[in-house]
């Protein structure tokens, strides 16, 4: 073999180990799965050091919210009507730059669910043709952001129980449901839209009442049957039937003994 021959296998050799090991020192973007160097993906812009949720960073991630807002409101409440599962999945694992912040996202829209429960009469309704607490009705009528607020940690704290297999920490639970309610207040503002229009009284609001109940728990049992995708179905969908009635029935006991503390 020349000399020449050795010096280009050589070369060769070197040149595969300095590519491997310049490959290795780039990121992959959780986002695009893009190799890059430095602190934001060159392709979608996302931040390289998009972690894994805890509780300890949330409160971090929740005022992060407030100044950052990563993706578009209209694309993130598209996504989480279309393909759930998908979206959520993909959030957890890192694929974040094109979403709203979730609680910027709860912030928001139940400031404004509020405004509508408030100035619709929706409230008054409720009391004067459903069987249910003054205390109940008062404390939603006066305080709907904090009625929603209650029914994160609810939710999250059911589908942690139940979902174990999922190996979603409990802040990944809180992300998820914070997300889940946010969405849950946009189809309570369509009905309230509705209501607000129609102006039904009696049977014809019971049956709005009725329409806009039933409308959120069938959305809220397919996005967790969806997410949770692993499994057998039949098992699947009965936790996540129980995930939701349970976690609903916990937002009313802690909204209940609230409003009595209140009182």
């Amino acid at each position: 073999m020349s000399i020449i021959s050795f010096y280009n296998i050589l070369k060769t050799d070197f040149d595969k180990l300095l590519s491997n090991n310049m490959q290795e020192l780039k990121k992959e973007c959780k986002n695009c799965n893009t190799h890059f160097e430095g602190n934001y993906c060159f392709n979608c812009g996302q931040e390289a050091d998009e972690k894994r949720f805890t509780i300890k960073n949330l409160p971090g991630e929740f005022l992060h919210g407030f100044f950052h807002v990563h993706g578009g409101l209209i694309f993130t409440i598209k996504e989480l009507f279309m393909r759930p599962g998908e979206m959520l999945r993909g959030y957890i694992h890192g694929k974040r730059v094109d979403y709203f912040n979730p609680f910027t996202y709860l912030v928001l829209i139940s400031l404004l669910g509020g405004f509508m429960f408030t100035y619709s009469g929706f409230g008054e309704n409720i009391r004067d043709n459903i069987l249910a607490t003054g205390e109940t009705i008062n404390f939603t009528r006066k305080h709907f952001s904090y009625r929603m607020l209650l029914m994160v940690p609810s939710y999250a704290f059911m589908c942690w129980i139940l979902f174990r297999s999922a190996k979603y920490n409990l802040a990944e639970h809180l992300i998820i449901n914070t997300f889940l309610i946010s969405q849950t207040i946009v189809f309570s503002l369509v009905w309230l839209v509705v209501f607000s229009i129609l102006k039904p009284k009696n049977m014809n609001f019971i049956i709005i009442y009725i329409s806009t109940f039933l409308t959120i728990i069938l959305y809220q049992v397919i996005v967790l049957f969806a997410l949770f995708n692993k499994g057998n179905s039949a098992m699947r969908l009965l936790k996540s039937i129980i995930a939701v009635l349970a976690g609903l029935g916990l937002s009313f006991v802690v909204m209940n003994t609230l409003a009595n503390f209140l009182q």
